[in-house]
């Protein structure tokens, strides 16, 4: 019985941050790839704030780049400020971001000339 204790200790021992290392693996992929598909979103969201409609309330564009969609993105101009929802697409993840500024903060750093009314 001891023997068989004796040899299966270093397995259980050394066997498990095998384990957990390809677990990490797998997470550290997982978190590039999302990370990817943030930056996608917010490629969207810098479009959107430099591309601010001066007559419509509202616009969508799809962002494509080598033939692959890397964001889609809706402007609506709301009573205060600007409303920007940017999806970031990488492969099969999809990573949304909404973000709502300001016309004043927009004018003070110079995206749009003139506040509307």
């Amino acid at each position: 019985m001891k023997v068989i204790a004796i040899l299966l200790f270093p397995i259980l021992m050394f066997g498990q941050p095998l384990q957990n290392k390809s677990a990490t693996a797998d997470e550290s992929g997982f978190k590039d790839k999302v990370d990817i598909a943030y930056a996608n979103a917010m490629k969207g969201v810098y479009f959107a704030f430099e591309n601010i409609p001066e007559r419509k309330n509202s616009v969508s564009k799809d962002l494509i780049s080598d033939n692959e969609l890397i964001a889609k993105v809706k402007i609506s101009k709301e009573v205060g400020g600007v409303f920007v929802q940017s999806v970031g697409f990488y492969n099969t993840y999809k990573v949304t971001a909404e973000i709502y500024r300001d016309y004043k903060s927009l004018k003070d750093e110079g995206l749009i000339e003139y506040i509307p009314r």
